[in-house]
């Protein structure tokens, strides 16, 4: 959206003349750009706050101020975070954990080595038959 075209007795843009000043001297504060523009323009009344935020985008466009982070907000209450349920495993029709306590022990007893537990449970097998 554009700005309004100026009004008044002299057709002054203060936004216009503040920003010309500031490019025009960098180190001009602003109760001196005030003091100025009601030099120029006695017959003219200024509300200083507005002369103010003009100055501040003057500068700021010229890339005149620090700019300070933002510090970070404080994270408001609520309902808290969904925890994440693991699904434990469901113990298996049919297996008998007796059985799988003795083919630990016996794969203890191998080494690790399960080829070796394997054959051991063939041999078994077949002497069982």
């Amino acid at each position: 959206m554009a700005k309004r075209a100026a009004t008044g007795r002299d057709d002054l843009n203060v936004s216009k003349e503040v920003r010309a000043l500031v490019e025009g001297n960098r180190d001009i504060r602003g109760p001196e750009v005030i003091a100025f523009l009601k030099e120029k323009y006695p017959s003219c009344t200024f509300n200083e706050n507005s002369v103010q935020v003009a100055f501040a985008n003057a500068r700021r466009k010229l890339g005149l101020t620090r700019t300070i982070k933002k510090r970070p907000t404080k994270r408001k209450g609520g309902r808290p975070a969904a925890v994440a349920v693991v699904p434990t495993a469901a113990p298996l029709a049919g297996v008998n954990m007796a059985a799988l306590t003795a083919a630990k022990d016996l794969l203890k007893a191998c080494g690790g080595d399960v080829a070796a537990a394997q054959t051991a449970i063939k041999q078994i097998f077949v002497l069982m038959n």
